[in-house]
């Protein structure tokens, strides 16, 4: 028993640690995939308004909601593993945080408009 034991515990501590460590040293730019998202965001709803059919309009708006809740997720996960620098002088990635959490309920404001406007059709 003590031989297994042995066995596994070297094999548990690397299956363990693989993931921090692999998290802890992603290149992984936060920042840029909220620009992403914001460029994808004003995107759809420019195509909104050209969209020819209600099932192209539902799938757009679809898109958008998705859109903006990875960009809120990416927002919130930054500010925590950034605080207490929530303000941007103060921030690692020189990002305003409060800026972007208002231009999204700004999108999400927008967003929720058309919804109504396609439901009131």
């Amino acid at each position: 028993m003590t031989a297994l034991s042995s066995t596994l515990k070297p094999f548990l501590v690397a299956l363990i640690l693989t993931p921090a460590i692999a998290i802890a040293h992603s290149s992984h730019d936060p920042v840029n995939d909220i620009q992403k998202n914001d460029q994808t965001i004003s995107a759809r709803q420019l195509e909104f308004e050209n969209s020819q059919t209600e099932a192209q309009k539902f799938e757009n708006l679809r898109n958008q909601i998705r859109v903006m809740e990875s960009k809120i997720i990416t927002l919130r996960n930054l500010m925590a593993s950034d605080y207490p620098h929530i303000k941007e002088k103060m921030s690692k990635y020189k990002f305003d945080y409060m800026e972007s959490i208002n231009d999204t309920l700004a999108q999400l404001k927008k967003t929720l408009k058309q919804t109504d406007s396609l439901l009131n059709q």
